[in-house]
């Protein structure tokens, strides 16, 4: 049993255990000790309730080991930096008393950035045992929607936000009327008859209105022509009194209020014929419902003094608004290559028709990504393992995705499904007179999932690109059920037509070279359509002046008629599955049947080259001039163990040669050590990058770390290196150190990071190329190589950008700021 006593006094300046920023496995551990709330214990019991929602949310995350100190003399390392830091975000939080607030513009449907505002609030919120709540900042009328709230409503639901009652900016506009006038009678605002494309050059030049200097009296009588929207009054605004020579030009003279007459409001009808703007009412709102805590995104920064303002000027029922003070905390935006997320461009890919609806699958609103297979429970994980950062850049989409996949691989079903146009029909002899079947697991690795029916015949359908690389004769192995020979391919020139075989199910499975799916030839197989989306846009960026709806992709959406077991008749809407050999998939439909592909994180899998007929015939020239095949289960051709660089794709000759998405950067395990024969320096190894089999590396570590040191080590490695001998040893890769104070290092992936995934960076979603290219003024890596580095974090990076793997950062364990090589 825990010492709650003591517990609770080392939790007092302490947000987890051990004085960790974040939670770690002896949190985990601890908490799942203690079998009810200790509210006697006030500082266990806050640290309880939070623990055990993290548990709750992120089920799957793999909780790192607490930090451990390092030798006297050394700093701390954790074994993983990618998690939220909440603690000491908040100026002067106090348990129990943080009350935060998320206010959305029911203007259009939430999406990602809205849910990174929103779960930040709500995190922060639960951090501290304080409230969480939710205001609609519904004061334009122009463009707001009952349709909207509902959907934000239903979207938080979705996230699982617990908030306080939802509040309206627009129910307190009597009050904020009256605070207005207050301010126009104290000199602190002005109205203001200027046409608008005028005050705005006047601004520019940080001139002053000649209504500048109207009498109260005069002000006072346009405040009430607005307020009663005549004509005279929908020419007029009312602008804060502040300073039109401020370096920041939101601060010269803002508007605060102003007449909307055109279209009723969604809850109050024609009630108000004038509305308070976002900068005038928030503070005071924010102030008036006892926000301690505002946490908005940096694009408001230039904002933050204008908020003061309005704190120090405003007042309420005849008190300073400022007695009331809210301290503003910012956060960076979220922005996404190939992506937009302004709401007034979202309405208008609605509206034209590029997109179906704002849960289009192709848009990155939340109901968008969750119907295109993301979990919430992902979303959530990517959101925190940001945290309250300001750091803003552009990110691709792979990291969010890979996240996703760590998610829902190990809990969904696998089925079999192709596309109709590549079936192939292989008859064979010793198979069942009659379709018969036999239970199989839904998942190879967790039999508590079920089971379905496997169905077998003596006719069986493979795909095109599996059969075009058989032989006559040929053994093979159809997955789940056993081998078949391959005795006569029937061929119109290179594509096979028809084929017959011997089923051989005596065969040695391990001693086939290819191992292939297959759909039985039957007729209770079902009809699929598969649905691949790529990005609504051909370019990741825009510059300035250029409208991103000048650049809309029209082949974001592809479908692919196919045909699937007949065990997929079980799924239903919303459920995910993986297609075997086939990728992710969520089911859009059930009748009839629509898969929708989930991006598994893999750049090819994200980068909005959706296929249309003529783009994959050329995908399929250029793979002919490849060495490697894309079939399932093919071993890579080689000559001598090593690649054929003459047989490799060409570099994409449109990067800059310092581009680092030229390298193929991997995560691998060492799986085998030995001392070099010839080099009193060099370690071999045998490397998993997650391939059919090991790659060789030559590495001068000997004199760095002992073999017991490098065996079974995870390291990051460059897999597409021209292999060389090594003092007539084969190298195939290079493992990557940082050398500074400490010494050499080995780049460290942190736990969970799997062998054979590659190591990405934000903002750099290119394809490797397959082999680096080693000539002079051609080489990518001498451009790359002075640019990778560690940072003051002692994360590996390029240009400042960290290794990512799905699991987070690539680390050191001491060398801050050092060369990578």
């Amino acid at each position: 049993m825990a010492d709650l006593a003591a517990l609770d006094k080392q939790l007092a300046d302490n947000s987890y255990l051990n004085g960790s920023p974040y939670a770690t496995k002896d949190d985990i551990a601890e908490w799942g000790k203690i079998a009810a709330c200790p509210e006697k214990h006030p500082h266990v019991a806050r640290w309880w309730k939070h623990v055990g929602a993290l548990a709750k949310q992120f089920p799957r995350r793999k909780w790192p080991y607490p930090e451990k100190v390092a030798p006297e003399g050394g700093e701390k390392k954790a074994k993983t930096s990618d998690a939220a830091n909440l603690s000491n975000v908040l100026v002067g939080a106090v348990q129990g008393k943080v009350c935060t607030r998320f206010p959305p513009e029911p203007s259009g449907y939430l999406h990602i950035g809205h849910a990174k505002a929103a779960l930040l609030n709500f995190s922060y919120a639960q951090l501290y045992g304080g409230k969480c709540r939710v205001r609609f900042d519904d004061t334009n009328p122009t463009k707001e929607k009952a349709e909207y709230e509902d959907s934000i409503i239903e979207d938080l639901k979705t996230l699982g936000i617990a908030h306080e009652p939802i509040t309206y900016t627009s129910d307190y506009i009597g009050e904020l009327e009256g605070i207005m006038e207050k301010m126009i009678r104290d000199g602190n605002a002005y109205c203001d008859t200027t046409p608008a494309d005028e005050m705005k050059e006047l601004r520019d030049e940080g001139t002053a209105s000649k209504f500048r200097s109207a009498s109260v009296e005069e002000n006072i009588k346009l405040w009430k022509e607005v307020l009663a929207g005549s004509e005279l009054g929908q020419k007029c605004c009312v602008r804060g009194k502040i300073d039109m020579q401020c370096l920041n030009k939101c601060m010269r003279d803002p508007v605060f209020y102003r007449c909307k007459v055109d279209v009723p409001h969604h809850r109050h009808g024609l009630k108000y014929k004038a509305y308070p703007t976002y900068d005038f009412c928030c503070a005071i709102v924010d102030a008036k419902e006892g926000v301690t805590h505002a946490l908005r995104s940096l694009e408001y920064s230039d904002r933050a003094a204008m908020y003061e303002w309005v704190l120090k000027h405003g007042s309420v029922d005849g008190k300073k608004v400022g007695c009331g003070h809210v301290e503003l905390t910012e956060f960076s935006r979220m922005n996404f290559d190939y992506t937009v997320l302004s709401k007034r461009k979202l309405t208008i890919l609605v509206d034209r028709g590029v997109v179906a609806g704002w849960d289009d699958p192709r848009m990155p609103t939340v109901r968008g990504i969750v119907r295109r297979g993301l979990t919430v429970t992902t979303l959530k994980e990517f959101v925190m393992t940001q945290g309250a950062s300001r750091n803003t850049n552009s990110m691709s989409w792979d990291k969010i995705w890979a996240l996703n996949k760590q998610e829902i691989d190990p809990v969904i079903p696998r089925y079999c499904a192709m596309e109709e146009k590549s079936l192939v029909a292989l008859v064979m002899t010793g198979g069942p007179d009659k379709p018969v079947s036999q239970k199989q697991n839904l998942h190879p690795k967790d039999p508590s999932m079920g089971q379905k029916d496997l169905w077998t015949a003596n006719t069986v359908y493979l795909r095109q690109e599996d059969m075009a690389v058989l032989k006559d004769g040929e053994e093979i192995t159809l997955m789940g059920w056993g081998n078949v020979i391959v005795e006569k391919l029937k061929r119109d020139g290179e594509t096979v037509v028809s084929a017959t075989g011997k089923l051989n199910l005596a065969g040695e499975v391990k001693s086939t070279k290819y191992k292939v799916n297959w759909l039985p030839k039957i007729d209770s197989l079902i009809k699929v359509t598969l649905r691949e989306l790529g990005f609504l846009f051909t370019k990741p960026t825009f510059g300035d002046g250029e409208d991103p709806l000048d650049f809309i992709n029209p082949n974001s959406l592809i479908d692919a008629p196919g045909v699937g077991e007949p065990g997929m008749k079980a799924l239903k809407k919303g459920d995910k599955l993986q297609l075997i050999r086939g990728g992710y998939y969520i089911v859009d439909s059930v009748d009839p049947m629509v898969l929708i592909e989930i991006p598994d994180g893999k750049a090819k899998k994200v980068s909005g080259e959706a296929r249309t007929d003529a783009a994959w015939q050329n995908k399929e020239k250029k793979d002919e001039k490849k060495e490697e095949k894309s079939v399932p289960g093919e071993k890579k051709a080689e000559k001598g163990g090593k690649k054929d660089a003459k047989a490799a794709a060409p570099a994409d000759v449109a990067k800059p040669l310092d581009d680092v998405s030229h390298l193929d950067i991997r995560v691998g395990k060492i799986t085998k050590v030995w001392a070099h024969p010839e080099a009193d320096r060099l370690w071999c190894e045998e490397i998993d990058i997650g391939e059919s089999k090991p790659i060789q590396v030559c590495s001068g570590l000997r004199e760095h770390y002992t073999e017991d040191k490098m065996k079974d080590r995870m390291v990051v490695l460059i897999a597409n290196m021209k292999p060389r001998k090594m003092k007539e040893v084969e190298s195939q890769g290079m493992v990557l150190c940082a050398t500074g104070p400490s010494g050499v290092e080995l780049l460290e992936p942190p736990a969970g990071a799997k062998a054979g995934e590659r190591v990405t960076f934000s903002g750099y979603s290119g394809e490797p190329d397959a082999v680096l290219n080693e000539k002079k003024g051609k080489a990518p890596l001498p451009e790359i190589s002075p640019l990778l580095k560690t940072n003051s974090k002692r994360e590996a990076a390029y240009r400042d950008i960290p290794f990512m793997t799905s699991a987070g950062p690539v680390t050191v364990p001491g060398n801050a700021s050092s060369p990578i090589g």
